[in-house]
């Protein structure tokens, strides 16, 4: 008879109280999630603009190290490094001996800057290369940095563009990893750097 009563008391959820709960989880849901996507967003958006604060303070150390030493090399020691730069300028061009010209850049010149100038360089592959695992891609445009004027009061034309684009920004090809549409100013979000300005740009599309 105990035994009996004890049973009865011991019931479940009603299918109404389910229902409820389920519906009450559903609403949190939808109101934590956008939350969380702008979170992320926003923890993007300042990784973002530390690499790109990062990156000008470095090329102005470059300059700085270059005035120093009286204007007259083709490159500078920053951190052990042998930085190579445009003597008409002053800014990083890469770390080769050769290749020092402003309107002769390339990817593979724009990345060593990047990784040469940065104390802690985030995981980074040119454009072309499987980006998955990393964190910025690196991509030079011809002639897109416009003119500039150079210590001697001359004006150079075609000066070439590096354009670091951040990964999660950009859509990867499932089986090679690459960026597709190839990357540049329309698309994603990154930073560029121009070498005859030594000017740093973060941007957004």
């Amino acid at each position: 008879m105990h035994l009996s009563k004890l049973v009865k008391k011991q019931s479940g959820f009603s299918l109404i109280e389910l229902v409820i709960v389920i519906v009450i989880l559903g609403l949190l849901a939808a109101t934590a999630i956008p939350r969380f996507l702008n979170v992320t967003e926003d923890a993007e958006d300042a990784s973002l603009d530390g690499v790109s604060g990062g990156l000008a303070t470095a090329v102005g150390f470059v300059r700085a190290q270059w005035e120093v030493d009286g204007r007259n090399n083709n490159s500078v020691i920053l951190d052990g490094t042998s930085v190579s730069l445009d003597t008409r300028f002053g800014f990083p061009t890469g770390t080769g001996a050769n290749g020092t010209d402003v309107t002769a850049m390339n990817d593979n010149r724009c990345q060593q800057v990047f990784n040469a100038i940065l104390q802690s360089p985030p995981r980074n592959v040119q454009y072309t290369e499987d980006a998955r695992n990393q964190r910025y891609t690196v991509r030079f445009l011809d002639g897109v940095g416009g003119d500039a004027t150079d210590l001697n009061g001359d004006t150079v034309t075609g000066i070439d563009l590096c354009v670091y684009h951040q990964v999660a920004s950009l859509t990867l090809d499932q089986t090679t990893g690459v960026a597709s549409p190839a990357p540049d100013l329309n698309v994603g979000k990154g930073i560029t750097y121009n070498p005859g300005t030594g000017t740093v740009v973060s941007f957004t599309n």
